[in-house]
């Protein structure tokens, strides 16, 4: 369910920082908002996407090293015949 975004209060120093981009790219300012937020939520979900990959990379990682240290290596170069 969409819920209002109220950024009225976001000070002066930050209206007048987004009227000058405003101004510089030739775009609205809620187009440039709509466009920052898009890439912080793509960012942020970029971000805790590779998160999980590493948390899941580093459990697959202990569990190769504890299957090692009970078995050794199996690679043929390392077997003792």
């Amino acid at each position: 369910m969409p819920s209002p975004l109220n950024i009225r209060d976001i000070g002066e120093a930050r209206k007048a920082a987004l009227e000058a981009e405003a101004k510089a790219t030739g775009v609205s300012i809620s187009e440039i908002v709509r466009n920052w937020i898009d890439a912080g939520l793509s960012r942020s979900r970029a971000e805790r996407e590779r998160a999980e990959w590493i948390a899941a990379a580093k459990a697959g990682l202990a569990d190769e090293a504890r299957h090692l240290e009970r078995n050794g290596p199996t690679l043929a170069r390392f077997r003792k015949i």
